[in-house]
């Protein structure tokens, strides 16, 4: 980006009049120096025209006084809308104070973008010089600025700190990511989803962001009925009060309705199809809390299932499959019905074979489904997780923990699993029969795992474990770094460790 010789405003190398004042630029190859003049220096640079400049002839409307970064953020803002402004006074003479003057007849169109983000310095928090992981560039460094839960401006170059009132971080040597959104994870630290009290819920909340994770959908077990009343009914009351840490989506229901054939770890007396008698108590119950239940894992092939997911899908619940013996044709029927996800690809299903592709096959040919699958580096081989990432993209690849309570416990831990005996040996959690039993992992395991065992680049990981699972719950104002969405972010070292969590703008954890 080159800066024009009269006003300073931006113009790209295909512009042969200035945009913001109309003189006649330079021909490609008639090149002038952008740094010579002190502009590209790093330091704040006024890349717009001020007040005092020739083309500053018109009637002003004056939008206020902020401090040089605020101002250069709305003066972004603003052209790149298509609207005129200008600064004064300059900022490359360092002043304390900027006026952002808009001329007359462009006033009302910079008034409706400016709306949103006229804030004070004391409501905003400026993270800067971090490395920062937007959806499909890094800007390094770069610049978030957060305010009132929400990202408010994106900088691609590190804002010194203005010193007017906002709170400054710098976070010069870290990345800065979207927070990792858990759509799959049974407990942690001794808390169980189908045991959990109010007060464990809470605690959860706390303790995941320890781990990057912003936000999480605890996720149950084939349950009675009135097992299933408890868990929604806590989890209701948790969500009613403030969350220490990352937020609580909602509960993922790895439900009744599987195949008993493809169980895994879950209790083979609790499984039964959704036509049985026994189902219409649970189906009641889901209805009743629709608001709170937002994923059921479904087998496509047991009796009633495409009904069942109709009927999901219109309540507004998204639908898994998985724990299945499907065949293709199940599957896509499942697809059909409503169906927009797998639930851990690979395990407690059907295997993938050429003459019977089953739901594996189903799920990596339709570009429109969504998979889950357990990146602990136990669940699944290194080379079929990179497999099905190539084959799926990594917007529609969703990395899960499918974690248990023995996450964070010493090796050795015992405990139950829907009155199951679970042990943890060398970070594996296994039943008695040696069947692997969710996994011991935190999100920010995964990540790593996904970069530094799988050879993914970083942007792409963190892509994978905060944008594809927000887009999976068509949840657009989460798991992404952009202007306009919630402030739930997560600042790694260069070791990939978490260094601080924020959720809703708020720093909910620092190591």
């Amino acid at each position: 980006m080159k800066n024009c010789p009269r006003c300073r405003a931006p113009y790209g190398i295909g512009d042969a009049i200035c945009p913001m004042c109309g003189f006649e630029l330079p021909a490609p190859y008639e090149d002038h120096d952008d740094e010579s003049d002190g502009y590209d220096t790093g330091d704040f640079a006024n890349p717009y025209p001020t007040a005092a400049s020739p083309v500053a002839q018109e009637h002003m409307v004056d939008f206020g006084v902020y401090p040089p970064g605020t101002a250069l953020g709305l003066a972004q803002r603003l052209h790149s809308a298509g609207i005129r402004l200008f600064l004064y006074p300059p900022l490359e003479t360092s002043p304390d104070e900027v006026h952002l003057l808009v001329p007359e007849p462009d006033a009302g169109a910079a008034w409706q973008v400016l709306s949103s983000v006229n804030l004070k310095p004391e409501q905003m928090t400026i993270l800067s010089g971090a490395e920062v992981y937007l959806t499909e560039e890094v800007f390094s460094p770069g610049t978030v600025v957060i305010a009132e839960g929400a990202i408010v401006e994106v900088l691609n170059f590190a804002m010194p700190d203005p010193h007017n009132g906002a709170s400054f971080i710098d976070l010069t040597g870290m990345s800065l990511a979207a927070g990792f959104i858990d759509i799959h994870s049974h407990g942690m630290l001794g808390i169980d989803t189908n045991q959990a009290g109010v007060a464990d819920f809470q605690r959860w909340s706390a303790e995941a962001a320890k781990f990057g994770t912003t936000a999480l959908l605890p996720t149950t077990l084939a349950c009675p009925v009135e097992e299933m009343r408890q868990v929604l009914e806590n989890f209701r009351q948790a969500c009613a009060e403030p969350l220490p840490g990352a937020r609580l989506l909602g509960v993922h229901a790895e439900s009744n309705f599987i195949s008993p054939e493809f169980k895994g770890a879950q209790p083979l007396e609790q499984i039964f199809p959704p036509d049985d008698s026994r189902a219409q108590a649970i189906l009641d119950l889901l209805d009743t809390h629709r608001d709170l239940v937002r994923i059921v894992t479904v087998a496509p092939e047991v009796s009633g299932a495409p009904a069942l997911i109709s009927w999901l899908t219109a309540r507004g619940i998204i639908v898994s499959l998985g724990h299945s013996a499907a065949s293709y044709d199940d599957a896509i029927a499942g697809l059909e019905a409503g169906a927009t996800q797998v639930t851990h690809l690979f395990n407690a299903m059907s295997p993938l074979h050429h003459r019977n592709p089953g739901l594996v096959g189903a799920a990596l040919e339709r570009d429109e489904l969504f998979v889950e699958m357990v990146c602990d580096g136990q669940h699944i081989h290194p080379a079929v997780i990179s497999a099905t990432i190539s084959a799926k993209g990594a917007e529609r690849f969703i990395p899960v923990t499918d974690s248990l309570q023995g996450v964070g416990l010493p090796n050795g831990s015992e405990f139950t699993l829907g009155g199951q005996h679970v042990r943890v040996v060398d970070g594996v959690s296994r039943l008695d029969s040696g069947t692997i039993a969710g996994s011991v992992a935190t999100m920010d395991a995964i990540v790593r795992i996904l970069v530094e065992r799988l050879g993914w680049n970083l942007g792409e990981a963190l892509f994978m474990a905060a944008t594809t699972p927000a887009d999976s719950l068509g949840r657009h104002d989460l798991g992404r770094i952009a202007q306009g969405a919630l402030a739930d972010l997560v600042v790694l070292d260069a070791d990939l460790q978490v260094a601080m969590t924020i959720v809703n703008g708020k720093i909910v954890y620092t190591r």
